[in-house]
């Protein structure tokens, strides 16, 4: 049946341009900070890069430290779950670069 194709699944979490970016500026600065990953991820707004920062800390694919300091001081990390995805993202990054 289509609802339990992977593919679809995937796309249900990764549809739309902003969340695949999201993970792959993480992928590359491990410990990223709200406003340098929203320099990274180009066009994006605060309240868009928000939102996808919860969904993917909703699936568990990012992780989110509070340093709990004043100012604030939180980064963003891939998670285990989430680190499984840089090898596709590698594949992805580099066939575009070549084909593209």
């Amino acid at each position: 049946m289509i609802e339990e194709c992977g593919v679809r699944r995937v796309m249900d979490i990764f549809g739309g341009k902003w969340k695949v970016n999201i993970l792959w500026a993480i992928c590359k600065m491990e410990g990223i900070r709200f406003n340098q990953l929203r320099r990274e991820v180009k066009g994006i707004t605060n309240v868009m890069l928000t939102r996808s920062l919860e969904t993917l800390i909703d699936k568990n694919l990012v992780a989110r430290k509070d340093f709990q300091t004043i100012p604030p001081h939180v980064e963003y990390y891939l998670t285990d779950k989430g680190r499984e995805l840089v090898p596709f993202m590698q594949a992805l990054d580099t066939w575009g670069r070549e084909n593209l």
